[in-house]
């Protein structure tokens, strides 16, 4: 059985959490968490912080937090055990990505990129070689992108590298279709802000030699940053993740 320690824990998190539970998937032993008041978590002890000699027990790390969380603790993680992350936007730091192709090749470890709020990575990566335009347009709530826009508002558009900065918790589906296609320079990412609407709506349009293909995905949200698609989407990427063995693994 595996243990599994988690780096966040939010509403993904607690999802994830359950369906491990629930499941008698692993034992998670930890979760770190600094901003969590509670000590424990479904009988889970809560850490503000790193501790050795818990991460020395985690054969699986699940990152629910921040991409700067996630950098934070990359060797760490990395030296140790496998690591699933979602905050995907990390890799738009090209430091970021080498410093996990290092880690990973000299501990033998892995590390799994969910599909997280749409379909089709798959189909992206297959086809790298003959994409020449992809593009990803974002229509989400300003509550959502942090804004108080009255009317619908194009709040960017250009680079994917670019845009992961500026939007780093919002636009992880736009780092995971870079990521699994033609790059964070040359794919390009629209986000746009409407008041009028309830839900995260994904629209990925790919060209390439006599290939056409566009993707519509939309999930409804509660409010936050999350569609209520995303977390079933990774208790699939959690199941599917046990027996794989490519170092980096789209899931």
């Amino acid at each position: 059985m595996k243990k599994i320690g988690f780096l966040g824990c939010g509403k993904i998190g607690k999802r994830l959490l359950k369906e491990i539970q629930e499941k008698n998937l692993g034992e998670v032993v930890f979760i770190q968490d600094p901003f969590c008041q509670e000590k424990k978590i479904e009988g889970v002890p809560v850490i503000p912080e790193y501790r050795e000699e818990l991460y020395d027990q985690a054969d699986l790390f699940i990152e629910c937090a921040t991409a700067d969380a996630l950098k934070a603790q990359t060797e760490k993680i990395l030296t140790r055990a496998d690591l699933l992350m979602f905050s995907v936007t990390a890799f738009s730091d090209a430091a970021f990505e080498e410093e996990v192709k290092r880690l990973t090749a000299a501990n033998g470890t892995r590390v799994f990129i969910p599909h997280g709020a749409i379909l089709g990575l798959d189909g992206i990566l297959d086809g790298r070689q003959i994409w020449e335009e992809v593009s990803i347009e974002t229509t989400k709530s300003p509550a959502s992108l942090s804004r108080q826009d009255t009317e619908r508002t194009v709040v960017y558009e250009g680079p994917t590298r670019e845009a992961c900065r500026e939007y780093p918790r919002n636009v992880n589906v736009h780092a995971a279709v870079a990521l699994s296609g033609i790059g964070f320079e040359k794919t390009r990412s629209v986000i746009i802000s409407d008041p009028s609407v309830h839900t995260n709506a994904h629209v990925i349009r790919l060209k390439g030699k006599g290939v056409e293909m566009e993707l519509h995905v939309e999930s409804f949200t509660t409010g936050g940053v999350t569609g209520e698609y995303t977390p079933l989407s990774a208790c699939g990427s959690l199941h599917r993740i046990l027996d794989e063995k490519a170092v980096i693994q789209v899931v």
